[in-house]
């Protein structure tokens, strides 16, 4: 290796490095808390990362799909979009924090426990289901999903599919491979909520996990699983790690693509940046900048290039106060979307509709909230 390329080598190390690990990780430690000071959020995970001896799920070794309930302590002490660890003494006041953990003794156990969560048919039959993306311990995306229930105001049972991803840095290409060994456990996860009752599930993905989900609807649509696919209510993309390319290949073997289908995307993603280079690609899908891309698919684009208070830019819908709190609201943008699919393009609910091209809507929120611009 010369000494241009050792350079080069080294300067994209030190931008992995800096891109992934500024923050300490999540561990999932039970009974870490007792009094509801914040905001007791239950989530309820699939995983096909194997179990430890001391029955946690520390390994980033695949294994057989199986299920756990986890209480997440949301602190009431902290900015919106922040999960915020303790580096010390846990308090319960600023810091996530894990409560009790059930696991369940195998997969009819948790159907039984969903059946009963989803009101036996006669409740509740729409439920969230998160997939997390590249470089997440357990705790990281079990901690993610309660921070996004917590601020998104979700209500009801919210699941998540765990699968076992390194956390590490250095691990994109093992996390990639891992992701697609995945592909049966969420498609397994999937089959046992609709049979548990569930009939309008949304998928929520984050990065490398919307791979992960594109691959798993394809998969259904191409084995003809119409039975658990029809219930997909909704996908919703968080900076996917696609190649947009790719993204069109596997929209046309799915088919109808479930609607509503969201995708966020934003020019200013480093993290995307990164594994278009990683992957010697020109972009990703998450930093699209025209409709073009996806030109004729039934599919929402939404840029947020420009909310700059993100504590993470690649997961800025999740991690921006101001967009938290523009996207909490779902009526007004329902209707910014149905405006511009009958092509009426103007200023609705604090975004401005910039592009249509055939089914493809593409909006970019303003940052004006309340008649203020932030």
């Amino acid at each position: 290796m010369d000494w241009k390329r050792g350079r080069r080598a080294c300067a994209w190390l030190s931008l992995v490095v800096g891109l992934t690990a500024c923050s300490p990780r999540a561990d999932l430690v039970p009974d870490v808390y007792e009094a509801d000071l914040g905001r007791n959020v239950p989530i309820f995970v699939g995983t096909t990362r194997q179990r430890d001896a001391d029955g946690l799920w520390s390994s980033s070794q695949p294994g057989p799909l199986n299920y756990a309930a986890i209480d997440v302590n949301v602190p009431p002490d902290r900015e919106p979009g922040i999960v915020s660890l303790s580096r010390g003494k846990p308090d319960p006041r600023t810091d996530f924090l894990t409560g009790k953990i059930k696991a369940y003794s195998d997969r009819d156990a948790f159907r039984a426990a969903a059946r009963q969560m989803l009101g036996n048919g006669r409740g509740r039959e729409e439920i969230i289901v998160t997939i997390h993306g590249f470089n997440n311990t357990m705790g990281d995306s079990v901690f993610r999903t309660a921070q996004m229930a917590a601020d998104y105001g979700m209500d009801g049972p919210v699941f998540h599919y765990a699968w076992p991803s390194r956390g590490a840095p250095l691990g994109y290409a093992a996390d990639r491979d891992a992701a697609l060994l995945a592909r049966g456990g969420l498609e397994q996860m999937l089959d046992d909520l609709r049979r548990a009752g569930a009939r309008d599930i949304m998928l929520v993905a984050h990065s490398m996990g919307s791979q992960l989900t594109m691959e798993v609807l394809r998969q259904m649509a191409l084995r003809r699983n119409t039975a658990t696919l029809s219930t997909i209510g909704g996908v919703v993309l968080f900076s996917p790690d696609i190649d947009p390319a790719l993204f069109r290949a596997q929209a046309e073997d799915i088919g109808r693509l479930p609607d509503p289908f969201v995708i966020f995307v934003s020019r200013r993603d480093p993290a995307l940046r990164l594994s278009a280079r990683l992957t010697g690609h020109e972009n990703r899908l998450g930093t699209i900048a025209t409709i073009e891309e996806v030109a004729g698919l039934d599919v929402t684009i939404i840029d947020l290039s420009e909310a700059r208070d993100a504590a993470s830019r690649h997961l800025a819908a999740a991690t921006s106060p101001t967009m938290l709190a523009f996207l909490r609201r779902t009526e007004a943008i329902r209707r910014d979307i149905e405006n511009a699919a009958s092509g009426q393009v103007g200023l609705l609910s604090g975004a401005v509709l910039i592009a249509e091209e055939a089914s493809a809507v593409m909006i970019a929120p303003l940052m004006v909230l309340g008649g203020e611009s932030q």
